[in-house]
């Protein structure tokens, strides 16, 4: 199967999720600090710590700081697997109408344990490019969701994509002076992958650097899609260096090490 990317917005993380509710399922969006509980986790680039959706109508706010940004992803990351409703909704303003529009895809029925994802979604409006986002927990309740991503899929295709991958372990030998080995292990095993992309147009360039800076090289996270599952990974700093080996044809190397919280 195709592997890809799927990497956040640039302004996701400019400015805290804020919870509220939607009381009923037809009024505004309220902000109310005793719903949504530690929804800063949902945008904290970890997996480690949940957010509570405690009651039915419970809603978290995404504000991508300024209108104008699309976005054709959507992850969210549930430490179990969850099967009351979650509802994704876009709108320009933070209070009134704000679950007017919808978001064509995203709907997401059942909450997988581990990465769920939703592709190709678009907000259902004749103005796609919206600010604010809202996840509302429609059925029911959840405990469970520990990251969201709202963003961008890009595909690994029309490239010569070449590489290696593995696992590190994360152990320091130390020798003593009679010669012993004694291992010290900093963290459990750690998938990492070093490929090589091959005669990239300068379309898919820039591509690849819009993804580069919207994680800000290694500073933020992101998902890979390996055919079979997805990781949660950083990339080096020295990724994504260009070099022309014809007229408006490139090479690169993109390193990635997984994330395990």
């Amino acid at each position: 199967m195709a592997k890809y990317f799927i990497y956040p917005n640039a302004n996701l993380y400019s400015a805290d999720p804020v919870g509220g509710d939607q009381t009923g399922g037809t009024s505004d969006f309220a902000a109310d600090a005793t719903s949504a509980t530690n929804e800063t986790r949902l945008t904290d680039v970890s997996i480690a710590t949940a957010a509570g959706m405690p009651a039915q109508y419970d809603t978290v706010q995404f504000d991508l700081t300024a209108s104008g940004n699309t976005i054709d992803s959507i992850a969210v990351y549930s430490t179990a697997t969850n099967t009351n409703d979650l509802d994704w909704y876009a709108n320009d303003s933070a209070t009134s109408n704000a679950y007017a529009t919808g978001i064509t895809g995203s709907s997401m029925a059942t909450v997988s344990a581990g990465w769920t994802v939703r592709t190709g979604v678009t907000v259902s409006s004749s103005s796609p490019a919206t600010r604010y986002y809202y996840m509302r927990q429609s059925v029911g309740t959840n405990n469970t969701l520990t990251e969201v991503i709202l963003g961008t899929k890009l595909d690994l295709t029309n490239v010569k994509l070449t590489g290696a991958e593995g696992i590190n372990y994360g152990n320091d030998l130390m020798i003593s002076h009679g010669g012993n080995e004694f291992s010290n292990q900093r963290h459990g095993g750690k998938k990492f992958w070093s490929f090589s992309l091959g005669h990239c147009s300068s379309t898919y360039k820039t591509s690849l650097e819009a993804m580069r800076e919207a994680v800000d090289g290694a500073h933020y996270k992101f998902l890979y899609y390996d055919g079979s599952s997805y990781n949660y990974v950083r990339m080096s700093d020295d990724s994504l260096r260009f070099k022309e080996i014809a007229y408006g044809v490139y090479d690169t190397t993109i390193k990635l090490t997984e994330q395990l919280s």
